[in-house]
Parts: structure tokens; C-alpha cells; sequence
């Protein structure tokens, strides 16, 4: 196990400044809004959150034609609908003890990932709810959009997880790929609170196909520089599933966050996280921190 320098002035220069919510009223979105809070108000952050309104869509043939004033009593419903919305999620944000915006921005249901995808470049950090199994196609598009359109990291949390400081423990699964990598960088500012950070390994060979040190190594002395308490710890999965795996090893060790690659393949233009990466979420139990 390494322990961090002694450094009494860095842990605070790199810190969250913007914190950004797609929000909703159910209660995964909730869920996320309350822990988002939570680490605004540790870091002295500004929690911005994003309602969109969702705009009937009717093809060009059926709203010209067919029934214009059925077309246009279902934008105004929903014109109401989306007010009595945004009025409610107003008074919630009034009550936080975080300082924060909410915006509305009405769109078309297909327009929604790519418009909070821009929304999250502008800040350091995108918090999501995310509760364990699968979750709706909207829900997974606005993840897809923020995790590898943004830039930018996602966090994912699961319902009723609440913020009330750093974790503890953190594990940091690593492979020595580039996510991995990234992920990491963008997790300092929580990996440097915490007690204690485990990068684990799974089914990792003691040195790469080069001939150099195995990367987990060569890892465990730069977070240490960067004065995180560290330890390494190699896993091995028996056969079984990497998610069922890091699932484990995190619940084992008390990891109160996990930090890891989001990995993705392009589909129809856009892309969508991969398999590998399903899995882990679909057994989250723990907050999630994911980059690309």
C-alpha cells in the first residue's frame, strides 16, 4: 500500500465548479438532483439542471391534413403539462442548499440526448440516477449522449444513494486502456478524499504483451504522487462475467464509489456503450463514475 505525499495545498486545486442534472420528476432523476446536492455543497459547486419539455411529434402529412386541431390541442396539453412540470421542480430546486439554475428547453423526445450532451460540455461533472437493471430508451439515449458526446464524466447513482461526503474507498477498475485512464483523471477530485482507493485487476498478466511493468504498477505510484492513498489488488474472475466480478470486488471492499471506463462501438451514426460496460451498470450498486 502507498500513501499520499504531504503536500498541505493541492487537494483543493482540483475540485468541481459545475455540477449538471437532466432532470425530470421521477425518482431516478430525483434521486440524482439529492446527490448531486450533496456534492455541491461539499465542493462548493453550482448545481445546474436541464428540463425539457417534450414536444408532440406528428408527421408534416398527418398534422397539415389529417387533423390540424387534433395536432395542435396536443401542443398545447403539452405546452401545460410541461409548466406544471417546471413549476414543481422550481420549488424543489428552492429548497436545496446548493446555489443552483434549473433551465426548460422544449424539444422534440429525439432532439433530447444530443441537447443535454451540449448542456454537459459546459461542466465538469454529469449526475445521473441510474437504478440497478435496465432502464427506459430515453433515459439510456441521454446517458449514451453525456458519456461519449460531452467530453465530459457521468456519475451514476443508484435510487435513495445520498451524498453526505466523499467515499471512503474507492475502486478503480483498470485495464490500462485509454477510458480507464481518463476516467481516473476525471475522479481526482473524489479519489483524493477518500481513505483509501483500490485499483483492481482482473485476470491481468504481471506485464504487458512489450515486456514492460504491469501498468497497475506503474498506476499505484502516479496516484500516489497525486496524493492518493492507494493499494493494488489483482482479481481473478474463475470464468466467470468481468461485471459479476468488479460487482463483488466492490461490495467486498466497501467501495462507497467505482471508477472505470466507459466503453462504446458506433451504431447508426451515434454511439452506444458496449456490452462490457451494460453489464457493470446493470448490477450497480454503488456510484459510478464513468469517462470516455
Amino acid at each position: 500500500m502507498s500513501t499520499p505525499g504531504s503536500s498541505s495545498d493541492s487537494v483543493d486545486k482540483d475540485v468541481f465548479r459545475d455540477v449538471f442534472v437532466p432532470q425530470d420528476e421521477s425518482e431516478r432523476s430525483l434521486g440524482a438532483l439529492a446527490y448531486a446536492n450533496g456534492l455541491c455543497v461539499h465542493f462548493g459547486a453550482h448545481l445546474s439542471g436541464l428540463m425539457v419539455g417534450l414536444v408532440p411529434y406528428y408527421p408534416i402529412s398527418i398534422s397539415a391534413s389529417a387533423n390540424p386541431e387534433g395536432w395542435m390541442n396536443a401542443q398545447r396539453q403539452a405546452a401545460e403539462e410541461a409548466s406544471a412540470t417546471e413549476g414543481r421542480l422550481h420549488a424543489i430546486y428552492a429548497r436545496l442548499t446548493a446555489q443552483n439554475d434549473l433551465k426548460r428547453v422544449d424539444a422534440f423526445e429525439q432532439e433530447v440526448a444530443r441537447i443535454c450532451a451540449r448542456r454537459a460540455r459546459t461542466a465538469d461533472l454529469t449526475v445521473m440516477g441510474w437504478p440497478p437493471g435496465e432502464v427506459g430508451d430515453l433515459e439510456r439515449t441521454i446517458f449514451e449522449a453525456c458519456l461519449f458526446e460531452s467530453g465530459r464524466p457521468v456519475l451514476l447513482t443508484p435510487l435513495k444513494k445520498a451524498f453526505r461526503a466523499p467515499p471512503q474507498r474507492a475502486l478503480v477498475a483498470w485495464n490500462g486502456s485509454r477510458e480507464a485512464a481518463r476516467a481516473i483523471r476525471e475522479a481526482l477530485p473524489l479519489l483524493r478524499r477518500t481513505r483509501l482507493t483500490r485499483i483492481v485487476t482482473v485476470d491481468s498478466e504481471e506485464a504487458d504483451s512489450d515486456g514492460f511493468e504491469d501498468t497497475s504498477a506503474q498506476l499505484e505510484r502516479h496516484l500516489t504522487r497525486q496524493e492518493v492513498a492507494v493499494e493494488t489488488k489483482r482479481a481473478h474472475s474463475g470464468g466467470r462475467d468481468f461485471a459479476v466480478t468488479l460487482a463483488e470486488e466492490a461490495e467486498q471492499f466497501g467501495a462507497g464509489l467505482v471508477v472505470l471506463g466507459g466503453y462504446g462501438y458506433p451504431r447508426s451514426g451515434q454511439w452506444v456503450y458496449g456490452g462490457a460496460t451494460r453489464a457493470v451498470l446493470a448490477l450497480a450498486r454503488t456510484p459510478m463514475l464513468l469517462a470516455y
